[in-house]
């Protein structure tokens, strides 16, 4: 019950304002086994505005009010299931653990049932002279270390979970130092005029990405959030009813215009669509686009679909993705 005890603890303190600046000579690595934008993705960094508004190391809008840390994403419940590794930050001795709290589904996220419990399963871990690290939201039963243990940087704790207040599968990082929490991209000024505490070998990798493609993919007719949430949606055959091409994006901003082109074989457009102009910033972004089948089947051949978002006149973000028939 120690470790328990103490974990909820650390939750309960994390909502004070984080540390001015980090002494020199901590660093840390990539805390989970994926590649950041395309495997994994950061959904959210610590919020660095003292009040109730909120924004990112770069004074972006990948954050929310009061927000501790750092949201390692994965794409959806599929990815989940087939394990996504968290591994230690940093050498450190373990001090607390929690296991066993269930991992919502998609879509059944309950903020009422996680009182108390936010983290859900986590690790603790100290590395000395002050610093801490805490991994939250971890997959129930998958924690591989327990509290006493001596961990090095890169050792496996466990998998990427949905437990706690978790609406979505991620790991939840914070940092701290003599107990106030502070952010590892920028160590509490922002802007991006702070001092990075992660390694060099993983800086690059971790560069900040103001808007991100989270699924992108083909289907036999339209798509939900939680289809997509849920993952291994199954492409089109030739005998499908439609051909739909979905996307979820992150970190868009209000005025972004979200367009889905998807072109056939023959290189003649199927598919134009441009959703409205976003009213105002989104977290994430879902929209398909697609066209019915007008023949006996769809021909053989290499289907096309590109996406792009139109930012103030220009494209901020593009992707493309193809189906061969």
């Amino acid at each position: 019950m120690r470790g328990l005890w103490l974990l909820a603890l650390v939750v309960a303190a994390s909502f004070s304002r984080p540390a001015t600046a980090a002494p020199s000579g901590f660093q840390l690595q990539k805390p989970i086994a994926c590649t950041i934008g395309h495997d994994c993705f950061i959904q959210q960094y610590p919020d660095h505005d003292p009040g109730p508004a909120a924004k990112d190391y770069r004074c972006g809008i990948a954050t929310y009010d009061g927000h501790d840390g750092t949201d390692f994403r994965i794409p959806d419940k599929a990815a989940q299931m087939r394990g996504v590794n968290v591994v230690a930050a940093g050498a450190g001795v373990v001090r607390a653990i929690r296991d066993g709290q269930p991992d919502f589904d998609a879509g059944a996220f309950d903020k009422a049932r996680v009182e108390g419990v936010e983290c859900g399963n986590g690790v603790l871990i100290e590395h000395g002279n002050g610093w801490q690290t805490q991994y939250c939201h971890m997959r129930q039963g998958s924690i591989r270390v327990k509290a006493g243990d001596r961990v090095e940087a890169g050792q496996p704790l466990g998998l990427v979970g949905q437990s706690g207040g978790a609406e979505f599968p991620h790991l939840h990082l914070t940092v701290r130092h003599d107990g106030k929490w502070l952010d590892p991209f920028a160590d509490g000024a922002a802007c991006g005029q702070g001092q990075s505490l992660w390694r060099a070998e993983d800086r690059a990798e971790l560069v900040y990405r103001d808007g991100d493609v989270l699924n992108a993919g083909f289907a036999a007719g339209p798509v939900t959030m939680d289809d997509i949430e849920r993952g291994g949606i199954a492409q089109p055959a030739r005998g499908s009813a439609a051909l739909v091409v979905y996307i979820r994006a992150l970190h868009l901003h209000a005025g972004d215009i979200q367009r889905i082109t998807i072109k056939g074989p023959d290189g003649q457009t199927l598919a134009d669509s441009a959703a409205p102009a976003l009213d105002h910033d989104k977290a994430q972004s879902m929209v398909f686009a697609g066209k019915k089948r007008a023949g006996p089947g769809w021909p053989a051949g290499t289907y096309t679909a590109t996406y792009t978002v139109i930012r103030s006149g220009r494209t901020v973000l593009s992707k493309t993705l193809s189906l061969k028939e």
